[in-house]
């Protein structure tokens, strides 16, 4: 974890699903942390990642389980 974090990146929807160029979620692919983008918009708010992290990766972890 690190409080400060990259912009842009991967783009992910609600339920930390990588999304194509086209915005359709990419069956099976899932992603989590300061790779993202489109979360801060596009300024970086020192600290934030750390909410990112603990937030999305239990969320993905729960939509990824429920696909198995």
């Amino acid at each position: 974890m690190s409080v400060h974090h990259t912009m842009g990146g991967i783009r992910i929807n609600v339920n930390g699903q990588v999304l194509n160029k086209k915005g359709v979620p990419i069956k099976g692919l899932y992603d989590a942390g300061e790779v993202t983008g489109g979360i801060h918009g596009a300024n970086r708010l020192g600290g934030n990642a750390i909410a990112d992290v603990y937030t999305f990766g239990k969320k993905e972890g729960e939509s990824a389980a429920k696909k198995l």
